[in-house]
């Protein structure tokens, strides 16, 4: 499937695709079991897919979608494996762009001090984004990345959760 399109992405090829090294690196550096594992795993390859098919789109990870994007970085490791996973159903790479620290130190500021302007814009987007979800994915995955995810893998229970390197 070299040359994919952003509208003929297989979502059934995609969801067999397995990387078990992630998932074991993930469960290495995360208290979590090898099923929850699995199941990030899975969800953040829906994620990418989402990303692909509205390039045009702001799709970013919030807390909600943290354990997502944990599993990105963890998959992103891999390198020639992500790249190859990334043609073979994508058709071209996907890049991770974080916003960089000035900017999220900013944005973290100016809702911190309630800027009208920024809280507005944040709630578009993240609008945006479930509108994006709800459309591409539908409303199972929505509720559950948003609902299931948010309450689970919060940001409080990842650094509970996250083992020490050694």
């Amino acid at each position: 499937m070299s040359n994919t399109s952003i509208d003929t992405i297989d979502l059934v090829a995609l969801a067999n695709y397995q990387h078990e090294e992630t998932i074991l690196r993930f469960t290495d550096a995360f208290a979590l079991s090898e099923e929850e594992a699995e199941d990030v795993f899975h969800e953040m390859k829906k994620l990418l897919a989402l990303m692909v098919r509205y390039p045009e789109e702001y799709v970013f990870t919030h807390e909600p979608l943290w354990v997502l994007d944990e599993m990105w970085h963890t998959f992103l490791m891999y390198t020639a494996d992500y790249a190859d996973f990334c043609q073979r159903y994508f058709g071209r790479m996907v890049h991770h762009a974080p916003i960089d620290r000035t900017q999220k130190l900013q944005v973290r500021q100016a809702l911190e001090d309630e800027n009208e302007a920024v809280v507005a814009d944040v709630s578009a987007a993240v609008r945006r984004l479930y509108e994006l979800i709800y459309e591409y994915l539908g409303k199972d995955t929505l509720v559950k990345w948003i609902h299931g995810y948010g309450n689970k893998y919060t940001l409080a229970y990842m650094n509970e959760v996250r083992k020490p390197i050694v």
